[in-house]
């Protein structure tokens, strides 16, 4: 293929490339959650200890732009009397918290941990923790895939606050959620070929 052939091939790639990016700007992720408590005494819905009560709350079909800092779902816990004084959190508890994508493909999985720590009211004090494994899922089809990266700290715990003024106390699990293909990869592939026409250019004289 000659210099222009090869030109002409490589503006009709980065064209495709760039019309391919458009779809995928706008790329969403469609998804809903559950979370259900086992062992230790709970619920599928909740866990009491003590005076202190621990639940989860899902949340519904929600629909946001890869990129996204995104809610999964919020633990709440409460305590039932005045003052709770602190209290240990039953041993042996495992928390699953489940996301259904239905957006850029179907899929689900889990994220499933142990719950520990202790609890105590008022003063607030917390060193409750849950620890998911693993702390990414990625979930799809290959090639539409939605992946989530579930915000935990350093030690790989999701920190549970102890109830507050505001008794009872929700603390929100958020996740990074992106989905393939990416548009900034689309951008960088379509950049490279352009670059490659003057290369090649050169090369041939």
């Amino acid at each position: 293929m000659g210099v222009r052939g090869f030109a002409r091939a490589a503006l009709i790639g980065t064209a495709a490339l760039a019309l391919g990016a458009i779809p995928a700007a706008a790329q969403t992720v469609t998804f809903s959650t559950t979370g259900a408590f086992s062992g230790g005494g709970c619920t599928t819905t909740s866990c009491t200890f003590g005076d202190f009560t621990l639940s989860f709350t899902p949340v519904g079909s929600n629909a946001f732009f890869s990129g996204s800092l995104v809610d999964l779902g919020s633990f709440t816990a409460g305590c039932s009397v005045a003052s709770c004084a602190e209290t240990n959190f039953p041993s042996g508890v495992t928390f699953t918290l489940t996301i259904n994508q239905t957006n850029p493909s179907s899929g689900s999985g889990a994220f499933v941990g142990s719950i520990a720590g202790t609890l105590a009211f008022d003063p607030s004090f917390s060193s409750l923790v849950w620890t998911p494994t693993p702390s990414s899922l990625t979930l799809g089809t290959v090639g539409l895939t939605g992946t989530y990266n579930i915000v935990v700290d350093n030690t790989g715990n999701f920190n549970i606050a102890a109830p507050g003024d505001q008794n009872p106390n929700p603390t929100v699990v958020k996740a990074f959620v992106t989905t393939t293909p990416e548009p900034a990869t689309v951008a960088l592939m379509a950049t490279g070929m352009f670059g490659l026409i003057p290369v090649i250019r050169r090369r041939r004289k």
